[in-house]
């Protein structure tokens, strides 16, 4: 016989679940107390359940496995909310476990005592409340089952202190015996259909999203695309699922993504969106740089994606390798209708032009460029919602998969730090760098002693205008310039990173900021590097064609 706390870790143990993030509280002691008995798993005690959550979410994601974050009751899952939030529309596979009131206490106004399960329904594939111990171990197994069914997405369960420390029979079940390892292969008439509408194209266009990285099918991509010639543009979110630097790629599409994409892909006559789930970033849900008479073939491996935005000239749902190797083994055609190479020489042309060595203060694009010059090819770049990440993205030429993360429409400003931190604990050879505002970093910037103190060095670049450089632009974009509660104090997050013994420095001209993150990364600590910008050199906040 063990406890019930026993078995929830059991039960993720046999997951592969070497990582826990959280903050003990009352209710989630007893899971606490085995794990501090479980040196396999490794708990990571944050400063607030926000960055615990977007740590499961930076460590899911990194390498497409479930993770688990645990809190308390009542305000510890309240606290959990936005980077659980931020895992069901990114569809990313956090499990959180936190605790619950006493049974006797429940339904009687007792302190902290909510519907826990209310409300997470909405940001949650599943959300259950464990009645009793007899059930502890089949709800962490449907847990994992749905969590990591197409489309991935997180699940909340929670279970009181009295039902965690009672005593139950230990059901050692293997993963591959209560949920599925493979997608189902798409149906070869869907994969016939969809080629014969390619074959007629004189211009086609692959559209590729995160289900390539999810499924590792960058490899039978780019043999798919250098086969026949078609060049790619990816989503926005995603343009590590067909690197930049590959010779037919575009780059991303959309507000915020190269030029090379968005003057290519509304020249095609067919697209072949694969693995792809249509974002407003990339589109603005509107014709325009996906042009009206274009055909759209559109791939995901789930339905529920299709469609939604765009009606489609053909449907295949299935694996995206599946969908790729069908493709590859139908197209025996080559195209060769536009020079790649050439609309990215005009791209990069492009950028160079926003550069200004000389301007005080720091022009942004002067910071993204110079982060992606330190940053090795390798390295993982972690870019926030708001103006930071927006100038960051339009340098981040991507060399390998799974080397860029964005909180996929979401957009929650401050959970780039917590998720960088997830990423390199995932991916602990990397080097990763984080692109953030002021606003941003002052959001989690209690993790600070978190990363020093479990030794995490990612490094953060704080892009400081002194406050909402976002809705600053948008106020000039939309509302005649008319500012209004988008201005801060000046912080100096350098010496700030100091103060919780992370390295730190303050940069205020254009030639210190690359000589300055290098030394953040070769510091091997926790790094903040605070660049004073220009509060007026604002990112494009509308996309316009």
């Amino acid at each position: 016989m063990i406890t019930g706390a026993q078995a929830v870790v059991d039960c993720i143990r046999r997951e592969g679940i070497d990582h826990v993030f959280g903050i003990p509280g009352t209710m989630n002691l007893p899971i606490l107390d085995v794990l501090r008995a479980t040196p396999e798993i490794r708990f990571i005690l944050t400063r607030h359940e926000q960055g615990a959550a977007f740590m499961a979410y930076g460590y899911a994601r990194s390498i497409h496995r479930a993770a688990v974050v645990t809190a308390t009751e009542g305000p510890g899952v309240t606290n959990l909310v936005t980077g659980i939030g931020a895992a069901y529309k990114g569809c990313v596979p956090v499990i959180s476990i936190s605790g619950a009131q006493e049974l006797f206490m429940r339904e009687k106004d007792a302190s902290q005592d909510i519907d826990q399960v209310t409300l997470c329904k909405p940001i949650t594939k599943w959300a259950y409340s464990i009645p009793s111990v007899g059930k502890v171990q089949e709800a962490v197994r449907r847990a994992f089952r749905v969590a990591l069914a197409e489309p991935l997405g997180p699940v909340h369960i929670d279970a009181s202190s009295d039902i965690l420390l009672q005593k139950v029979e230990s059901e050692p079940i293997a993963p591959e015996a209560y949920r599925p390892g493979t997608l189902a292969c798409c149906a070869p008439a869907e994969l016939d259909r969809a080629a014969q509408v390619i074959v007629q194209a004189k211009r086609p266009v692959l559209l590729v999203g995160g289900g390539v990285l999810r499924e590792n099918a960058l490899a039978a991509l780019r043999r798919l695309a250098e086969a026949t010639g078609i060049p790619v543009a990816t989503l926005q979110y995603h343009p590590d699922a067909y690197p930049t630097s590959y010779p037919l790629s575009l780059g991303p599409i959309g507000r915020n993504g190269y030029s090379s994409a968005n003057s290519a892909l509304p020249q095609a006559d067919v697209i072949i969106a694969v693995g792809a789930h249509i974002d407003k970033f990339s589109t603005a849900f509107k014709y325009g740089v996906i042009n009206k008479e274009a055909k759209l073939i559109h791939h995901s491996p789930v339905g529920t994606d299709i469609g939604v935005v765009f009606p489609v000239a053909q449907a295949v749902t299935g694996s995206t390798l599946s969908f790729i190797d069908g493709l590859a083994e139908r197209l025996k055609k080559k195209w060769n209708w536009i020079d790649v190479a050439a609309l990215r020489r005009d791209w990069d042309a492009e950028r160079e032009k926003m550069i200004d060595m000389k301007a005080v203060p720091i022009l942004p694009p002067v910071v993204a460029r110079a982060m992606r010059e330190a940053l090795p090819k390798d390295g993982i770049m972690i870019a926030d919602a708001g103006n930071a990440g927006k100038h960051a993205r339009v340098f981040m030429d991507t060399y390998q998969p799974d080397t860029y993360m964005y909180s996929d429409d979401w957009g929650s400003v401050g959970g780039a730090f917590p998720i960088a931190m997830g990423a390199k604990l995932a991916r602990p050879n990397q080097p990763v760098m984080a692109a953030i505002g002021d606003m941003g970093m002052m959001c989690n910037i209690g993790e600070l002693e978190t990363a020093v103190r479990e030794k995490i060095p990612v490094v953060c670049v704080v892009y400081n205008d002194r406050g909402l450089g976002n809705e600053r632009a948008f106020q000039k974009e939309l509302y005649g310039s008319r500012y209004f509660a988008v201005d801060y104090g000046d912080v100096d997050f350098g010496a700030l990173a100091k103060a919780f013994g992370a390295y730190g420095e303050r940069v205020t001209e254009p030639s210190g900021v690359l000589p300055a993150l290098k030394r953040a990364l070769a510091s091997g600590l926790p790094a903040v590097v605070d660049v004073v910008i220009h509060q007026d050199s604002h990112a494009p906040v509308v996309f316009k064609r």
